[in-house]
């Protein structure tokens, strides 16, 4: 379940599918295609993976988190928190609480920040040769 259909929502979306993930898309308003949290809300235990995209619980706003039914989550649920300020978001807070594994994006940031200077420093005659 991706939380969110911004940017990074997207790009989550294009790594699921490269690895033939399935997945659904949680909205607040809902397009074809993707479900409303309420629903989400009503069948918890179909998403195993939850993947926090939106800015809930990042700083300065850290006590803020997806509306979620916590409480309902159990074995084999894993939340990832694309956020990274703080380390640990109130969304990964809740899931160690269950005792659930939890990650955040801070090494998605590396990953990211590697790709720009791999693809900024890279002579031209080199990159059009990869």
């Amino acid at each position: 379940m991706i939380l969110g259909t911004g940017g990074a929502a997207k790009a989550v979306v294009f790594v699921l599918q490269k690895l033939n993930i399935p997945y659904s898309i949680a909205s607040r308003q809902p397009q074809d295609g993707q479900v409303s949290y309420e629903e989400v809300h009503a069948h918890i235990e179909r998403f195993p993976l939850i993947i926090n995209t939106t800015p809930l619980g990042m700083a300065p706003k850290v006590e803020s988190c997806p509306d979620l039914p916590y409480d309902q989550m159990k074995a084999g649920h894993l939340l990832y928190d694309l956020v990274y300020n703080p380390e640990t978001t109130e969304f990964m807070q809740r899931g160690l609480a269950r005792g659930l594994p939890v990650k955040n994006g801070l090494e998605m940031l590396y990953g990211q920040a590697e790709k720009a200077w791999e693809i900024w420093n890279t002579p031209a005659d080199q990159s059009a040769n990869q």
